[in-house]
């Protein structure tokens, strides 16, 4: 893991969404800033890891609070 998410561990929204778009230009910091330092942090932490080579020593582990498979159904 990188030592930037250790940095930001509580992190203000000003600077996660900074360290988020460092890793991912594309993303539009306007639609960052409407999620709070939890989420982005999350994200961030994630961008991190997916920035690793893959290996069964640095998986991916989605920490439950969300559910592994989400759906739509069309209106």
């Amino acid at each position: 893991m990188s030592t930037m998410t250790n940095d930001l561990a509580p992190g203000t929204v000003d600077h996660l969404v900074e360290s988020i778009v460092a890793l991912n230009p594309g993303a539009d910091r306007s639609w960052l800033v409407t999620f709070d330092a939890y989420d982005l942090h999350r994200y961030l932490q994630h961008l991190e890891c997916a920035g690793e080579p893959r290996a069964c020593a640095t998986p991916w582990r989605r920490l439950g609070d969300t559910p592994a498979i989400v759906s739509r159904t069309a209106a």
